[in-house]
């Protein structure tokens, strides 16, 4: 029988922190005036800080220019700018390294990032005294299989959507868990998230909310056909294969919301825990619950 796997252990944070990199979405309209405030309150603690491309471009600070492969190897840790979607497009160049993210939040609900813009003082102060906690999330391995062959492998941090394009037919597909067959879906799609991704299309869908700490995958069925289909929560240890059916049908692959590829019948994807996990930064009085009663209203009537 399958259980799902105990909650995760914290790695302390560490107070050597000497540089930290700095990823910003200058397409936000305060993101230039919060990183050149964050640079300013990185100076006053007498650390380096490096700037990936775009935002060194953009506040003209060229000296301070890095790619993703050099924050990856230079950087004590990693100050992201941005909403939610930054937060997840970012992410995917610091799978399965030791380099701890941390979002300040310039989108709206920011569920993913842990510091508000009037916290960056707090926030700071907190990395330099080392008072935080490294928190590791699973991640997922994509695969599409077209004629047995790998066609495409991809990461996803939240989820990975297979599901019917506006004018499409009914979604077909058969899903196997561990080269087991489970069952036939028809429906609009199918989601298969990670704890962190519940919170995100999923819930929407009727999923539920899984703490990020848990190792397991959730399956949700977009619209199901049938009304006994239901959401599951595996383990993180099993595989999962969706089957397409349907050729006349337009059906989509997205993985994280973004890069949508069409899939035709007969294709696979295969999907499954990543050896390679995401660190997140937290601090000690934001707690996965907190969050979600500040940010989703969960559990307020």
């Amino acid at each position: 029988m399958w259980w799902i796997k105990p909650i995760r252990i914290f790695k302390k944070g560490m107070n050597n922190i000497k540089t930290i990199g700095l990823v910003l979405n200058s397409e936000k309209d305060n993101s230039l005036k919060v990183s050149k405030e964050m640079i300013k309150l990185i100076k006053e603690k007498k650390l380096d800080y490096l700037l990936e491309k775009e935002g060194a471009e953009k506040l003209n600070l060229n000296h301070k220019k890095a790619s993703y492969e050099e924050l990856r190897t230079k950087a004590d840790l990693i100050i992201l700018l941005g909403g939610d979607g930054t937060f997840l497009h970012t992410s995917l160049n610091f799978i399965g390294t030791d380099v701890p993210l941390m979002g300040i939040n310039l989108g709206k609900i920011g569920f993913l990032t842990e510091v508000e813009t009037n916290e960056l003082e707090e926030a700071l102060t907190h990395l330099v005294n080392g008072n935080y906690k490294v928190e590791s999330r699973n991640t997922l391995k994509v695969t599409l299989l077209r004629n047995n062959k790998k066609a495409q492998k991809r990461s996803a941090v939240n989820d990975v959507v297979i599901n019917r394009g506006a004018d499409g037919q009914m979604l077909k597909v058969d899903m196997h868990i561990n080269s087991e067959f489970v069952n036939s879906y028809r429906g609009d799609g199918i989601i298969v998230s990670t704890p962190t991704g519940s919170t995100a299309y999923s819930f929407s869908a009727g999923g539920p909310i899984i703490n990020p700490q848990v190792k397991a995958l959730l399956i949700t069925p977009l619209n199901p056909h049938a009304v006994h289909v239901k959401p599951m929560v595996i383990s993180d240890e099993e595989v999962i294969e969706i089957a397409v059916k349907g050729e006349k049908d337009k059906i989509y692959l997205t993985t994280d919301g973004r890069n949508s590829i069409k899939v035709i019948e007969g294709d696979i994807v295969r999907i499954e825990s990543s050896e390679d996990e995401l660190s997140l930064i937290k601090f000690p009085d934001r707690t996965f619950y907190t969050i979600l009663r500040n940010k989703m209203r969960v559990g307020l009537v």
